[in-house]
Formats: C-alpha cells, structure tokens, sequence
C-alpha cells in the first residue's frame, strides 16, 4: 500500500485560486446588481452581441437627432419671434401712413416713423441664435442686412441718393423736389427705385444672406428646410418702403406728390405684411413637422430600449441572490483557510 501526502501549503493553494474565482465572481455579479444589465455582455450573449451593438447605434442615432432637433427648434422659435416682430413693426407703420396721408404734419411723422422702423427691420434680419445669423440662409457667420444709416454713408444709402440724383438731377434734400409731380415720383419708385431692391443691386448694397436656407435632418429619413432669409420678397418690399420715405425728399414735396409715395408705400408695405404672414407660415410647418418627427422618433427608442433591455438586462432578484451565495462562499473560504492555517503537527506533539 502506497501513502501519499497532501501538504497545507497546496491546500492554501487550492483556496487561495477558489477565492480569487469567487471574487471575480461576486464583483460581476455586484456590477449587475448596480446597473440592472449583464456585467459582460459579449460572453453572457455570444453571437447575439452584434445585435445589441446595431441596437445601441440606432439609439444613439435617434438620440443625436433628438438632440439636434431641440437647438433647431429654439432657432426657429427665435426667427418666428423675429418675423413677429417685423410684421407688427410694418403693420403699426401701415397705421400711420393711412393717417397721416392726407396730414398737415404727414411727411415729419412718416419720415420718422420709416426711419425708426428700418433699424428695427435691420436688427430684426441681424438677429443670432448660438453666435450664428438666422436669417443668414446658409452664410451664418455674417449680418445678413447692411446698417443703412451706418457712417460714412453706406452703399445701399449713397446708391438710393446717387439714383435719386441720376433721375432727376437734384438731391433728395434740394428744393427743387417741390416740382416734382406725382406722375414723375411714381415712375421713379416703380423703375429706378424699385431695381435697387432686386438683383443684383439687392445683394452688391443690401445684403450679405445667401438665397439657399439651412437644411436640417429632424428624423432618420427626413431633411427639411428649418431656415428663412433676409432675401424674401418681404424684406425687400419693407426695405423699399421705409427707405422711400426716409430718404426721398417727402418732407419738401407737394401734397400731391407726397400722397402719390404714400400710396406705393402703403401698397409695399401691405403685401409684405402678407409676405411676412407667409414666411412664418412656412416656419410653423417646420416646426410642426419637428414636433411630429420627435414624437415618432420617442417611439421608435422605446422599442429599441426595450428589445436592448430584453437582452442585456438581468432579474435583480437573482442577482442579489447570487452576491449572497458568492459572500456565504467567499467567508466560508476564508474560515477554511484560517483552520488549515492552525493544523500544525506542533499541536500533537507530547
């Protein structure tokens, strides 16, 4: 008969690599208990791992977009308060031309009034949402309106006194505009007046917006416009209205003739103030079309949140009973440990 030996030291050996597994053990386990989800998901799930990180992408895509929508959404918010502004602007100023037509003071009270509400239309284009211009079109990084009353005389200003001049040979600010008959303004403002407010005087005097708005995509499968510019028909329309009655003279013109540039500019401003309405029409379909992307995109991450946790997520209950059963391990280990530890032949020695 053949004796063999089992010394302590390979037993504390044998416990010491038990212990080592069980900790391992107990701290996935542990890390599962925190989190609710499979501590290694590529071991616990193999093949189907792939699926969860294709799911996951997704998430994160809809999630981005979400994101992305959210700042699109305050930009338009900021342009439809702006476009808000600039409509009641034009119709407050539509009011005074209507009243003051055929006043004694009418031509001091228009003047002022053109004057006032063209800053205000310039600020209004200029507005910025995150350091960028949003009625920039796609050229964010530059005031899309040139400050008309900016000194030295602008170049949209110097080009309307330089036009005035061309046409009837004196300056707005001469006497000599009292002669002028309704007939001869009208034909102005309808040619000469009105070109420098299209192309391509519009954009060499007046404006530094590009005509392509910004394009955003508020759902995997669509792009839309999210954006106005300061190159819309209205812009223009209000531009010319509240210049012609800063800058042509109205103030030394006959009653007449003063009325005659009345009426083109209450007929300017009237369209643009539709024109206006159409813009923030346009701007709310966007914004609707936002709203309508977000909630079918909130629909789509529950299902995709779900099937991730169908296959990631772990039962806390088994969890929390795994952590006990691996610490009742881990201490009995260690008891044992500690016993073979005290057997020593020394004990039995008489």
């Amino acid at each position: 008969m053949e004796l063999s030996y089992i010394s302590t030291k390979s037993i504390n050996e044998g416990n010491r690599l038990s212990v080592l597994k069980l900790q391992q053990r107990l701290a996935m386990a542990q890390k599962e208990v925190s989190s609710g989800r499979l501590a290694d998901v590529g071991q616990s799930l193999g093949s189907r791992t792939s699926e969860t990180v294709s799911l996951r992408q997704e998430l994160s895509r809809l999630n981005m977009i979400t994101d992305t929508n959210a700042l699109v959404a305050s930009r338009l918010n900021v342009s439809q308060q702006a476009l808000g502004d600039v409509g009641d602007t034009a119709q407050s100023f539509l009011g005074t031309l209507i009243a003051a037509r055929n006043a004694e003071t009418g031509p001091a009270v228009v003047q002022d009034a053109a004057r006032t509400a063209l800053i205000g239309l310039t600020d209004a284009m200029n507005t910025t949402f995150g350091g960028e211009h949003v009625f920039g079109g796609i050229n964010t990084g530059q005031a899309p309106l040139n400050d008309y009353f900016a000194e030295p005389t602008s170049s949209n200003r110097q080009a309307l006194l330089n036009a005035f001049q061309a046409h009837f040979g004196f300056a707005p600010d001469d006497p000599q505009v009292a002669s002028i008959i309704p007939s001869q303004m009208q034909n102005f403002i309808d040619t000469t007046l009105s070109a420098l407010f299209e192309e391509p005087a519009w954009s060499a005097d007046w404006s530094n917006a590009s005509d392509e708005n910004v394009e955003s995509r508020i759902s995997v499968s669509e792009v839309i416009d999210t954006s106005a510019n300061a190159n819309d028909v209205a812009i223009r329309k209000l531009a010319k209205a509240y210049t012609m009655l800063t800058d042509l003279g109205v103030e030394n013109m006959s009653q007449e003739t003063f009325a005659a540039v009345v009426d083109r500019a209450i007929t300017f401003t009237g369209e643009a103030v539709q024109d206006v309405a159409v813009v923030q029409a346009d701007l709310g379909i966007a914004q609707e079309r936002i709203t309508k992307a977000n909630a079918k995109m909130e629909a789509q991450n529950d299902i995709i949140t779900n099937r991730i946790n169908g296959m990631e997520s772990v039962d806390p209950f088994d969890a929390a009973v795994r952590v006990t059963s691996l610490m009742t391990q881990i201490e009995t280990s260690y008891a044992l440990t500690a016993r073979i530890q005290n057997m020593t032949i020394l004990n039995y020695l008489t």
